[in-house]
């Protein structure tokens, strides 16, 4: 079981999701430890003290019984980068969802296709194949045991390892078949991880709606087994919210979600909004205006803002999406040739020249944590089970409500 406030501290968490520009989602596979320790002192200069890495399923786990070693000395050393420049990782150990697709091994696939929401990256492709159920399937469960047992070993006692986030996005690959299923899965990673340091906090990146689907991998489902709770929810991940550039939602997300998790301190994941980048015309990359590309102007505004909401509402903190553009010639590589929103969500362009937010964090480095209020908000006017009844329905009504409020607060 969880342990209570062992992840906890006083200063209000600043950090970031990353890869590096020039490589993307293949930098486990094509590792250069001189670029990432670059990147790292800009990440300390910048303000950020912990940085999220998302681990490849395929590049470290190429089949359900071998565990590449090569890519787990590649995350000791970033650890090491890490260490030396006074930083912390939380390593994400199954990135199931990622820029608007899935990503899966070989292994984890069906051969047969089927229509699916979202389409897979597999073995150097976007496929159409189904995935196989990571949460109750005894050979896939004993594999996912294996990827736990070789990455906690390999950074067992790490000073930078900060927390372990088990997925990122999974309910959008696939959804629990059911409550009991959900409950083994968790059950069994997390305590796989707490056999080898029960010290280390454990978290999972939910996507902001987990928070109002009835069979995603929600908050109540998630409070017993977890320290604390993620919600990544970068701009346009809200159905409801007031425009790209609506703040609020974001604070109210984690509002939310602590008070489903029955008051579960919340760390908000994926804040970010892509920029213009400069080489590509608007006419040309989005004609219709679909992406919900800003300038650096008022992606810095839009942060700042977000960042002052976040604190204010009594969250552990803020990651950013993401550290560095993409370099022009990744942007045909998944996931930026689906989804061109994903190629501009840095603080720094691809040329490793800052944007004018950069300059923000540090303002926000060191600031005291906001206590987490122990009662729900007056704004919160049913009780759990009413919510449950209809979610979807019941989160749009309280964010009106919610938003009636902030502005009544001033």
């Amino acid at each position: 079981m969880p342990v209570p406030g062992k992840h906890t501290g006083s200063d209000f968490l600043i950090g970031v999701n990353y890869w590096p520009a020039d490589r993307g989602v293949w930098w486990w596979r094509d590792f250069e430890a001189s670029r990432v320790a670059e990147d790292f002192i800009t990440m300390e200069e910048t303000g950020w003290t912990l940085v999220r890495l998302l681990l490849q399923w395929e590049d470290f786990q190429p089949g359900p019984r071998k565990v590449s070693t090569q890519a787990l000395d590649h995350l000791v050393r970033v650890a090491e980068i890490a260490e030396r420049n006074s930083m912390r990782i939380l390593p994400t150990l199954f990135t199931c969802h990622m820029g608007g697709l899935n990503w899966l091994p070989p292994w984890m696939l069906w051969a047969r296709e089927e229509k699916m929401r979202y389409p897979v990256f597999s073995s150097g492709r976007v496929r159409w194949n189904a995935p196989r159920n990571f949460y109750s399937e005894p050979e896939i469960l004993e594999a996912q045991v294996l990827l736990v047992r070789e990455v906690s070993g390999a950074l067992q006692g790490h000073p930078a390892l900060w927390a372990w986030d088990l997925a990122n996005e999974p309910s959008r690959l696939l959804a629990p078949p059911n409550r009991d299923a959900s409950r083994i899965w968790l059950q069994t990673m997390t305590e796989e991880l707490r056999s080898r340091d029960e010290t280390v906090p454990i978290t999972l990146g939910m996507h902001a709606e987990d928070l109002w689907e009835p069979a995603s991998l929600g908050p109540r489902e998630l409070s017993h087994a977890l320290d604390f709770l993620s919600v990544q929810s970068s701009s346009g991940a809200c159905p409801f919210a007031e425009g790209g550039l609506d703040t609020k939602v974001l604070p109210f997300l984690g509002i939310i979600a602590r008070w489903l998790a029955g008051s579960k301190e919340v760390l908000m994941g994926a804040l970010g909004v892509p920029t213009w980048p400069a080489e590509m015309p608007a006419e040309k990359l989005d004609r219709e205006g679909k992406l919900g590309l800003v300038s650096e102007g008022e992606a810095r505004v839009y942060l700042e803002r977000a960042l002052e909401q976040i604190l204010n509402a009594g969250m552990m903190g803020a990651l950013v999406w993401f550290y560095a553009d993409c370099v022009p010639v990744l942007w045909d590589e998944p996931p930026f040739a689906l989804s061109p929103r994903e190629r501009s969500f840095g603080i720094m362009r691809h040329d490793r020249t800052p944007k004018s937010a950069q300059p923000l964090f540090r303002t926000f480095k060191g600031l005291q944590r906001r206590p987490s209020p122990a009662q729900a908000p007056e704004w919160i006017d049913i009780r759990l089970e009413e919510y449950g009844q209809d979610p979807s329905g019941q989160i749009q009504r309280l964010y009106r409500r919610y938003r009636e409020y902030a502005s009544g607060a001033g």
